[in-house]
C-alpha cells in the first residue's frame, strides 16, 4: 500500500506543470458537453502549460469531468455552463476561440467575428458518419447528420484553423477540405509521461489483459471477457482480465458477474499508469468492423498509451488500426469480425510463449520512443499554424 502511494506521489509530480500565479494570456473555449474526453484535456493541459488562463463555455449536458488530463489541471471555479482554469487577470482579453462541438460552433465564429480573434476548430470524431451510428429513430439520425453538414458548410471558411483526427486515407480531411483548407491532422498519440513512465516492482507474475476507455459492446469488452472464459483452467490461473472505464450501464453490469473479470470504474489516467507499471500487461484494442471504425486511423488513444507503456497489443484489423503494431511487430492481430475464439487463441499465444511476449513488450516501448510519437509534437503543430501562440 505504501509503495502504490509513493509510486501515485511519484507520477503525479513528474507531471505537474509550472502553472503561473496569474496571467494575462486568455482563451476561450466552447464545447456541446460538460464531459471533457481524453483530446480535449490535451488541448487544456498543452494551453496551461503555455501560459494561458482558459474560459470554458458548455452546454449543460452531462456533468463536469476533467479528470482525463495527464497533468493536474488547475481548475478555479465550475458553473452551471461556465469553468474556468489557470488565474486570468481580470484585464485579460481572449486571444483566441477553441471549439470542440459542431453544436456551438456557429456561436463560437459569431463570437470571434465580434471580438476580431481567430477560431480554431477541432473534429475529434467524423460527426456526420458517428451521428449516423447513434441510436433512435432513421429520420432523426438523418436530420442530425446533416445538421453537421450544414453547420460546417456555413461556419467553417470562418474559421482560421481546423485541426482532426486522422483516419485511414486522410477520409476526415479530405471531407473538412471542401469547406477549409487550413486544416492540420493531429495523431493522438500520449502526453511525453507515458513512455516516460519507469517500471516498477511488480505485484503479480500473472499476466494481466487490459482494456481502457468507454466500455461499449462494440469495442470489444463483451467479446474480449467471452474470450477470457475460453481459456484453459490451468492458463486462467496465470491470467486476470481488467476493463477500466465507464460507458453502457448494462454491458458494464454483465462485466461485473464475469468470474475473475476486474472492472475499474471512473479511473484517472494515473491510475492506469501505475496499475500497468506494476504488472505485466497486453492491451487490447479490439474495435468491431463497423462503417465508423473502418475508418479509424491514428485516434484509438488507447492503442498508443498501451504501446508507451511497453504492452504487447491484441489488435482488430480494422482500418489503419493494427498497421503500426504489426508493422513493429508489437502485438497479434485478429479478424475484426471479433470472433471470441481468435481473441482467445492470441491470448493464448501470448501466455505460453513469455519470451516472444517480452520481445513484443521491448519493440512496443521502442516504436513509442521514436521521434514524434508524442502529443507534445503534436501541439507544436498548432503553435506552428496559429501567430497567437508564437
Amino acid at each position: 500500500m505504501a509503495a502504490a502511494l509513493i509510486l501515485t506521489m511519484q507520477i503525479s509530480a513528474s507531471t505537474a506543470p509550472e502553472i503561473p500565479a496569474v496571467t494575462d494570456r486568455t482563451v476561450l473555449c466552447l464545447h456541446g458537453t460538460r464531459s471533457m474526453n481524453r483530446r480535449v484535456a490535451l488541448f487544456f493541459e498543452c494551453l496551461q502549460r503555455d501560459g494561458f488562463g482558459v474560459r470554458i463555455f458548455a452546454l449543460p449536458r452531462h456533468r463536469w469531468i476533467f479528470d482525463k488530463s495527464d497533468a493536474p489541471l488547475d481548475l478555479q471555479r465550475t458553473g452551471r455552463c461556465t469553468a474556468e482554469i489557470g488565474l486570468a487577470s481580470s484585464a485579460s482579453k481572449a486571444s483566441a476561440i477553441f471549439c470542440f462541438h459542431w453544436a456551438v460552433l456557429p456561436f463560437a465564429v459569431l463570437l470571434g467575428l465580434l471580438r476580431g480573434i481567430p477560431v480554431i476548430y477541432d473534429e475529434h470524431d467524423h460527426y456526420e458518419l458517428n451521428t449516423l451510428e447513434g441510436s433512435g429513430p432513421r429520420l432523426k439520425l438523418l436530420l442530425f447528420s446533416r445538421c453537421v453538414r450544414w453547420i460546417h458548410r456555413l461556419c467553417l471558411p470562418w474559421v482560421a484553423l481546423v485541426t482532426c483526427i486522422h483516419q485511414s486515407h486522410s477520409t476526415l480531411l479530405l471531407h473538412l477540405q471542401r469547406w477549409q483548407h487550413n486544416i492540420v491532422e493531429l495523431h493522438n498519440y500520449p502526453s511525453q509521461i507515458w513512455r516516460n513512465t519507469s517500471p516498477g516492482i511488480l505485484l503479480s507474475d500473472r499476466l494481466c489483459f487490459v482494456y481502457i476507455g468507454g466500455v461499449y459492446a462494440e469495442k470489444g469488452v463483451l467479446t474480449a471477457a467471452d474470450a477470457f472464459e475460453l481459456l484453459p483452467d490451468s492458463l486462467k490461473q496465470q491470467a486476470e482480465l481488467h476493463v477500466f472505464g465507464d460507458g453502457d450501464k448494462a454491458v458494464i453490469e454483465q462485466l461485473q458477474k464475469r468470474a475473475g473479470l476486474h472492472v475499474h470504474n471512473n479511473v484517472a489516467p494515473v491510475v492506469f499508469r501505475q496499475f500497468a507499471v506494476q504488472h505485466r500487461c497486453v492491451g487490447l484494442a479490439l474495435l468491431a468492423d463497423t462503417p465508423r471504425y473502418q475508418l479509424v486511423g491514428t485516434n484509438c488513444t488507447k492503442l498508443w498509451e498501451y504501446l508507451a507503456l511497453g504492452m504487447p497489443v491484441i489488435v482488430s484489423d480494422v482500418g489503419e488500426l493494427s498497421r503500426a503494431v504489426t508493422e513493429s511487430q508489437a502485438g497479434l492481430e485478429i479478424n475484426a469480425r471479433l470472433d471470441p475464439s481468435d481473441i482467445a487463441a492470441a491470448m493464448l499465444t501470448l501466455l505460453q510463449n513469455p519470451a516472444a511476449t517480452h520481445d513484443m513488450s521491448q519493440r512496443a516501448a521502442a516504436l513509442m520512443k521514436q521521434q514524434g510519437m508524442t502529443w507534445e509534437d503534436e501541439w507544436q503543430k498548432v503553435r506552428n499554424s496559429l501567430p497567437a501562440f508564437q
